[in-house]
């Protein structure tokens, strides 16, 4: 017997003699339906056993997609919305750009919201537009001018009520608020009021909503500044657009304090609506050092901190965060999109924006399955600032990993529809996942204990589950039942059953 399964028969032993040594307690089972389940979190985790934990993964970086170098851009653009609209990429943002030197900062032109778009969401274009005048010229990608472009962010609005000429919706901060526009083509707008929607908050950063299809309502998260002066995150809700709750301050799990946060991007996870992702941009405050003054790009960082001297010094990268109510999130204080090495110049404070909204494209190998793309910032305060596509794998934002020595995890008590249980793994050549069915008092189900199912190993975005007697899992339908996941140098990202 190898030392794996001698450590996991001991285990079974002694959770027989607790459950025949203690009182059940019983446990409301969670109804997950045929929905996705993503190991974001503990929230349906019992418990975890051996060398196993929960893994934040990485994205990996792809090609540049958009550089703003037109004269209504520069390096001082930004806030970038991305979002699949049938057979068609959009992409929003602020085109903007600054001068700097001794003297200070200088706006160089005012702040336009551009417009971009693409058939595959890797190669885009900006096309000529005509409708706004720059320069005393309307060929541009320009679709609106005013207070709004600093922060215009534009969403679908999947509200069933929704009238079809207001299809496209925009949350755009000014002076004293958030106001709410409208469009039927996605470039062409309006306000639906002249007077701000949301008063109370900061809005001078990227302030983003949209319709809550779980929960039925409207959510717009915007950043407020605590007594302390930190840069934090709130939400209000709304069934309207146009009455709207007292915001409300986000809350956070395993999260250090003191962490600030620039932007959110709050979004429902499109594969799992229940479940909310935000990948806010960290503000980190590093004081004039000899050292920070040797970190490319030189020349633009020492004409910054002669001008201003925390753009000079200070910087930001991106964070990971979900939620299953959209006020609590489990936020990972370790960074998500690292600026990288620092002869790719991304260590300047505006840089590493993660856009608003997720993507599926295309796989980045033959045969291989879709992937989930976002975009972020780089050469910020440059001419050539642009926008670089970064990619994860389905639901690979976070894993249950398990080292070569092997662990487990079970779930909580659920109910599920369906008749297969289908995973989104990856192993090592020696690496392996098993599953068990258990009740609820934690007894195999004749027929899918761990010892009738045979070993998976592979990568698979959707591998089905299957014991000795076949995959079928319908004669549990209904009841509660635990799920035992047993795994050596392994990730298992999520799961469903259908």
């Amino acid at each position: 017997m190898t030392a794996l399964r001698l450590r996991l028969a001991i285990a079974d032993a002694i959770a027989v003699l607790l459950l025949l040594c203690q009182t059940t307690v019983a446990v409301e089972p969670t109804a997950i339906g045929s929905r996705l389940e993503l190991f974001i979190d503990d929230a349906l985790i019992e418990r975890m056993d051996g060398d196993i934990e929960l893994m934040l993964h990485r994205p990996t970086p792809r090609e540049v997609s958009v550089i703003n170098d037109a004269p209504w851009e520069g390096g001082t653009s930004g806030y970038h919305t991305v979002f699949r609209d049938g057979e068609r990429y959009r992409m929003y943002y602020r085109g903007h750009a600054m001068s700097f030197d001794a003297s200070g900062l200088r706006e160089t032109h005012r702040e336009v919201t551009c417009y971009a778009e693409s058939d595959d969401g890797i190669h885009w274009a900006k096309p000529q537009l005509d409708l706004v005048d720059f320069d005393g010229s309307m060929a541009n990608n320009i679709i609106w001018q005013g207070p709004e472009s600093h922060n215009f962010t534009p969403f679908i609005d999947a509200n069933p009520t929704c009238p079809a000429d207001q299809r496209y919706k925009a949350l755009g901060g000014v002076t004293g608020g958030l106001t709410v526009l409208v469009s039927s083509d996605g470039l062409h707008w309006r306000k639906l009021a002249d007077q701000p929607v949301i008063t109370e908050g900061a809005f001078d950063s990227q302030n983003v909503g949209f319709w809550d299809a779980a929960r039925g309502r409207y959510a717009a998260y915007f950043r407020f500044f605590t007594q302390a002066g930190l840069r934090e995150i709130s939400v209000a809700y709304s069934e309207d657009l146009r009455t709207w709750t007292p915001p409300e301050p986000l809350t956070y799990t395993h999260s250090a304090g003191g962490q600030q946060m620039y932007t959110n991007q709050v979004i429902p996870y499109d594969r799992a609506p229940h479940v909310l992702f935000g990948f806010p941009t960290r503000y980190v405050a590093r004081p004039l050092t000899a050292h920070v003054q040797t970190i490319d790009p030189l020349d633009v960082r020492l004409r910054l901190i002669s001008a201003v001297e925390r753009g000079g010094t200070d910087l930001t990268d991106g964070l990971f965060m979900s939620s299953r109510d959209g006020l609590s999130f489990r936020r990972w204080d370790e960074a998500f999109l690292r600026p990288g090495p620092q002869g790719e110049g991304r260590w300047m404070y505006g840089d590493n924006y993660q856009s608003w909204g997720l993507v599926e494209t295309a796989a980045s190998i033959p045969g291989g399955p879709p992937e989930i793309s976002f975009y972020s910032s780089e050469q910020s305060w440059r001419n050539n600032y642009r926008l670089r596509r970064h990619t994860v794998r389905l639901d690979g934002f976070v894993s249950v990993q398990a080292g070569f020595s092997g662990g487990e995890i079970v779930t909580k008590p659920l109910t599920f529809t369906g008749n297969r249980l289908f995973v989104n793994y990856a192993t090592s050549a020696a690496g392996s996942l098993r599953v068990e069915l258990q009740s609820e008092a934690g007894v195999p189900f004749p027929g899918f204990t761990l010892a009738d199912c045979p070993e998976l190993y592979g990568d698979s975005v959707e591998q089905a589950v299957a014991w000795q007697s076949g995959a079928d899992v319908s004669s549990l339908t209904g009841r509660h039942v635990r799920i035992r996941f047993v795994l050596s140098d392994a990730d298992l990202y999520s799961y469903r059953f259908r």
